[in-house]
């Protein structure tokens, strides 16, 4: 982050206008596509795509990658890289910074309005190393760096094309926002209802089968954290994984 004091004042807007905007909403169905179009660009893109490599795509689209992850507001392809990784190699560890050993608040949404949290992730060598080396592609380096004027330019786009568009746009970020708060808290609490496990590993991780479906695959945390690799997560018949279907559709489709 570049500047991360104006982050948090962006982040602090965007949810504004997002909470406001669930009043003003008369379409569901449309929040409903937005939200996917969002959440594919956070969690096939960011999270699978630049944080763990789970599929290839072509130059161009990597390229187009970086752009489409920062529109989607959550986060940069630079701070998915570096944040996300962390989060693995420190996953219920007091320097987790959205562990709920920190704080169930703190792991819900705190963490990521307080500076000190947020660039707490660059201060290990491995952050440091993966920085250097995200950095030195010039679309994600651009994209990152660029990251609230590209997102004040979609809000605005969206504004002038469509009043009931930017009300389901900025809702959805909302979305989002619970969408990984809740994964980040309930799905490292080993004894919330329907939380279980396939793997005993030295972290909290636990797969839960509402969250499961309701997040597109990304629930089933547990199996996520016993191989951060692998692009499918499913090992139980009912643990579908929608997000690793669309990474395998987009491998397939955009070799360009």
């Amino acid at each position: 982050m570049t500047n991360v004091k104006l982050y948090v004042v962006f982040s602090v807007v965007l949810t504004f206008l997002g909470i406001v905007s669930f009043w003003y909403l008369q379409s569901y169905w449309l929040l409903l596509g937005v939200w996917l179009f969002r959440t594919i660009g956070n969690g096939v893109v960011g999270h699978r795509y630049f944080a763990h490599n789970q599929f290839t795509v072509g130059p161009i689209s990597r390229k187009l990658f970086a752009y489409y992850t920062t529109m989607s507001s959550y986060s940069t392809p630079i701070y998915w890289i570096v944040q996300h990784l962390h989060h693995h190699r420190n996953s219920d560890l007091s320097t987790d910074v959205h562990s709920p050993r920190n704080g169930i608040m703190n792991s819900l949404l705190l963490w990521s309005f307080r500076p000190s949290m947020i660039t707490s992730v660059f201060s290990d060598r491995s952050s440091k190393i993966m920085l250097i080396k995200a950095s030195k592609e010039v679309d994600v380096l651009r994209a990152s760096r660029h990251f609230y004027l590209i997102n004040t330019i979609v809000y605005g786009v969206i504004f002038f094309i469509s009043v009931e568009l930017f009300f389901a746009w900025a809702a959805s970020y909302v979305i989002e926002l619970v969408k990984y708060g809740t994964i980040n808290a309930i799905l490292h609490l080993p004894k919330f209802p329907g939380n279980y496990r396939n793997h005993s590993l030295s972290d909290n991780s636990q797969n839960n089968l509402l969250i499961g479906f309701i997040s597109l695959g990304f629930g089933w945390h547990n199996n996520h954290h016993a191989d951060s690799k692998k692009l499918d997560l499913q090992e139980k018949w009912w643990e579908y994984d929608i997000e690793a279907q669309i990474g395998k559709i987009l491998s397939k489709i955009l070799r360009f």
